[in-house]
């Protein structure tokens, strides 16, 4: 009984002994990964030892991480181990989706601490292969799913057609029946396009600068959710005489579907000096400058408002609001002639057609007129104008903020209120200073000691007056810096005017 009870002990002890040997191999040949995670404001870092729970569901490590528009700063919120990563065969964790989704991005690999670092290097998009071969089983069913998906489309189009017709009214916003791109003179969907590298992001999409032939190109790509705004804008390009040296050029635009998603890609000229915005972060400008910017951008935003009545060989140009008007959609060409791009939010007015559900608290906050801020707009078509002449007021204060023209120094661009209110601020604080206290830009000391800077000055304040029936036209705005630019500064504004008054012609105007 003693020899049986000792071989029993032994027995047990032998067992518990290669058990942890076993665990130990197991240890060292197992996935690791550095792991991170914030819980209750603190945040950890250190090293998972990733464990196979089965032969066929392998582990993987993993980041995720968020990444900022404006300042461009990543922030790692989460990394780990996960099982099964089946995509995840690289031994480097890089993102390749061309867009992030609410600014979130997510790489995996496979390889023992490879997400110790992490990159996003988007993939351009691909036109769709062609099948070369298919059986005849399932040709059958894809002619079956595109004759029942023809039929929805017609009978969505024909109700879309049937309640815009029974509305009637004033004016009316773009319609939301996707046009047919197949048949388009302008579709270039044939034509190879090769991306080459992102110039912007924005609410809407990407922007690529691209190669189409041996033109350059820009090629904004808008996802899936955003495709109203795609057919929105391709609509407003299409519209009669819009082909106008201070409007961004239209090319074409395409519909480019993979088995894993659908994509909306704008084809426009492409404008060497990016947005007026991102250049006059890195520029400063001159009087002649300033007034070749500031006229072209006016008389593009003049055109954009105008209605033009139909002619024999065209047809009626309505009147356009763009609704989002701000110094990141003013681009500057090669000679810094501006044009206005991105109508996404852009509202028509034709007449005898209603404007139907027509939201008006959009656009960018910053640039929001106090009547759109209190939601107070009345909804016709020279109170949407207004709106843009307000905004257009902001973009002016940026451009005399970059100017060298009095002398004096030049600060750091800043946007508009972004010395009262910070980077981001909020619709409350936005509606307390603008609405409440009619806050607006400070005009600095240095511009008023300059003749042409002071009739710029007050140009602007009349643009931004918080009374919108008082605001100046766009094409009030346009005359007005057409005289400034037409004469160099000393013959013009000094020899005429030794007072440091505005000259009589400008004083009369004003008055």
């Amino acid at each position: 009984m003693r020899r049986l009870m000792h071989f029993l002990f032994y027995f047990s002890l032998l067992i518990v002994i290669k058990g942890s040997l076993s665990r130990a191999r197991l240890a060292e040949s197992s996935l690791k990964c550095v792991s991170y995670q914030c819980k209750d404001g603190e945040c950890k870092e250190g090293i998972d030892v990733c464990e196979e729970a089965e032969p066929d569901r392998p582990v993987g490590c993993f980041v995720v991480w968020t990444t900022n528009n404006v300042t461009n700063e990543v922030n790692v919120t989460l990394k780990g181990c996960f099982t099964n990563p089946t995509e995840c065969n690289n031994t480097e964790c890089i993102d390749t989706t061309t867009y992030a989704k609410k600014n979130l991005n997510y790489c995996c690999c496979r390889g023992s601490m490879c997400n110790r670092e992490h990159k996003w290097i988007p993939e351009a998009t691909k036109a769709p292969e062609m099948m070369h071969t298919v059986d005849h089983e399932s040709s059958f069913w894809l002619i079956f799913i595109i004759g029942i998906g023809s039929s929805l489309v017609a009978m969505v189009a024909i109700t879309v057609v049937y309640v815009t017709h029974k509305k009637q009214a004033m004016f009316n916003e773009i319609p939301t029946v996707e046009p047919d791109i197949s048949n388009s003179s302008t579709n270039i969907s044939h034509r190879p396009i090769d991306l080459k590298d992102i110039k912007a992001r924005g609410r809407f999409g990407v922007v690529w600068r691209a190669q189409l032939g041996n033109q350059e190109v820009a090629v904004k790509i808008f996802p899936m959710q955003e495709r109203q705004s795609w057919i929105t804008e391709q609509d407003i390009f299409k519209l009669p005489r819009m082909n106008h040296p201070n409007i961004l050029e239209f090319i074409g635009c395409e519909k480019r579907s993979d088995m894993a998603s659908t994509d909306f890609w704008l084809i426009t000229a492409y404008c060497e000096n990016g947005s007026l915005c991102d250049f006059l972060k890195a520029h400063t400008v001159s009087w002649t400058e300033l007034c070749k910017i500031a006229t072209t951008m006016a008389r593009g935003l003049t055109h954009l408002h105008e209605e033009i009545q139909s002619s024999r060989t065209d047809g009626l140009k309505p009147s356009i609001a763009h609704r989002d008007f701000k110094s990141k959609n003013v681009l500057l060409k090669a000679d810094l002639t501006a044009c206005i791009a991105d109508f996404g939010l852009a509202l028509v007015f034709t007449p005898g057609k209603s404007c139907g559900d027509t939201h008006g608290q959009v656009g960018t906050r910053r640039y929001m007129a106090p009547e759109v801020l209190e939601g107070a707009i009345n909804f016709t078509r020279d109170a949407f104008l207004r709106i843009d002449v307000y905004a257009c007021g902001l973009v002016l204060w940026e451009l005399v903020s970059r100017c060298t023209v009095h002398g004096g120094p030049v600060d750091e661009y800043r946007l508009p209120f972004e010395a009262e209110l910070g980077p981001h601020p909020t619709l409350e604080e936005m509606q307390d200073n603008v609405v409440t206290k009619k806050l607006r830009p400070r005009i600095f000391d240095p511009w008023r000691h300059h003749p042409g800077l002071v009739a710029i000055c007050e140009t602007m304040e009349d643009c931004w007056d918080h009374d919108a029936e008082a605001r100046l036209s766009s094409s009030c705005v346009l005359e007005r810096l057409s005289q400034y630019a037409r004469f160099p500064t000393r013959q013009y504004f000094v020899a005429t005017n030794t007072t440091n008054e505005l000259p009589a012609k400008l004083a009369t105007e004003s008055l």
